[in-house]
């Protein structure tokens, strides 16, 4: 007899499981259509799983996927009464139970009666009622790895059992969902990364606005500043504070780490200088101050190291109070001196300390430039630094002005560093008696 299917009687079962079948694949052709559309991955997985229970027209099923920092399979959807109590055993060990066997293996599995397998686990079927008959279980693959398991069930009262034929249409499924998810999850990896990349551009923002937008103009001083952090944000700070009478106050400093920690204490440690110095401007009284406050609050055992010049701008004298941060560089006459030298620890580390201050009178045409550790400890890739010798060098060799000076620094630590990373916070200042 010919089994074409318009020589079939209507009712010969041949023809009723064709015509089963070819409604199966043409479910199954819109539904992974339907699949790979979604992109939410909570979605995604209840609409696999649904689509799973209809197709195969199974009484239950479950999808677990493989968590990569464990590497235990972790139930994400259950459907059915089993699902329910399936999904209250949240993980399995790899080699645990039909799933865990079949994401260690690799390899898919018919099972026509789950109590005559020796790794089927009866503990979900006594907490649900549910007696578990035949089982399909594959595994869901994505770029040649194994990202989790897909498994659908029917009831032993049902007396239906999985065939080759389910087992290849399961497949196809799987190898849908598994691609789905996989999109998904690179999608969600996408989107959290914009959304980091927006955050990190706001915090950047907020940064900027705590740093100086100008320098002082002044008719006896030049005034210029830039700072490059290593990430979008950084722990370098900088701030020209003004009080009465001629006098300014200059801050520079750099918070221990890098990124959004730093970013945060350098923010607030530009408000206390703020606050603080206004009570009281001596440069060592100021930092002493800062030293306390910093102590009292310390946060996982950062730390910063800090300049404070408070400079005369009528006399040109300038007090200097140095916590645990490089010299200064002192450019008179084309001869280069290192002042301000510190005269404690970092500010942070142990309460009530005391910190002295230094008195320098400038004459006119003297400068002084003031630098955190990232404008001397960048290298090359033959790990060579560039060094205080090659900035005073450069800082001897200056004929611009401050603003140019410090353009030009920068242009040479690129030039100096080539390709190789910025591995720190990049800050100096400087300025010029007329």
């Amino acid at each position: 007899m010919s089994t074409d299917k318009d020589t079939l009687p209507s009712t010969d079962p041949r023809l009723v499981q064709m015509e089963q079948r070819i409604d199966q694949l043409e479910t199954c052709y819109k539904i992974t259509a339907l699949i790979n559309s979604e992109l939410n991955l909570a979605n995604l997985l209840d609409t696999i799983m649904n689509v799973a229970k209809k197709v195969m027209t199974a009484d239950a099923c479950s999808l677990l996927l493989v968590d990569e920092d464990t590497g235990e399979l972790v139930f994400q959807v259950a459907l059915s009464a089993v699902g329910e109590h399936i999904k209250t055993m949240t993980r399995l060990k790899m080699g645990e139970g039909i799933a865990g066997t079949v994401a260690q293996t690799g390899e898919p599995l018919i099972i026509e009666d789950a109590y005559q397998h020796p790794k089927f686990n009866p503990g979900f079927d006594k907490k649900s009622g549910f007696q578990t008959g035949s089982i399909l279980c594959s595994p869901l693959k994505a770029k040649g790895k194994i990202i989790g398991v897909c498994q659908v069930i029917h009831g032993k009262s049902k007396g239906r059992v999985f065939q080759q034929d389910d087992l290849e249409l399961f497949l196809l499924l799987c190898d849908s969902a598994a691609l789905a998810i996989h999109t998904a999850r690179m999608h969600l990896v996408l989107m959290e990364n914009q959304r980091m990349e927006k955050d990190m551009e706001f915090a950047q923002s907020v940064q900027e606005s705590f740093l100086p937008t100008s320098t002082p103009q002044h008719p006896h001083f030049t005034f210029a500043a830039q700072t490059h952090p290593a990430q979008v944000v950084g722990g370098d700070y900088y701030d020209f504070i003004p009080f009465e009478n001629g006098l300014l106050g200059i801050v520079l400093g750099d918070v221990s780490g890098k990124g959004v920690p730093a970013a945060l204490q350098m923010a607030r440690l530009m408000s206390d200088f703020r606050y603080i110095s206004q009570i009281d401007p001596e440069p060592g009284k100021v930092l002493t101050q800062i030293n306390n406050t910093l102590c009292e609050r310390s946060y996982r055992g950062m730390f910063t190291t800090a300049v404070f010049c408070l400079l005369d701008m009528k006399t040109k004298k300038m007090n200097i109070a140095n916590g645990g941060h490089l010299s200064l560089l002192l450019k008179s006459n084309n001869s280069i001196q290192e002042i301000g030298a510190a005269s404690g620890i970092p500010l942070g580390v142990l309460p009530n300390r005391q910190y002295s201050q230094e008195e320098y009178c400038l004459k006119s045409g003297d400068e002084i430039l003031i630098f955190t550790d990232g404008v001397t400890e960048p290298k090359n890739k033959q790990q060579d630094e560039f060094g205080v010798d090659r900035l005073k060098n450069l800082f001897s060799d200056n004929t611009a002005t401050p603003e140019v000076f410090l353009q030009n620094l920068g242009t040479s630590i690129k030039q100096f560093i080539g390709d190789a990373p910025q591995f720190d916070d990049l800050t100096s200042l400087t300025f010029k008696t007329l």
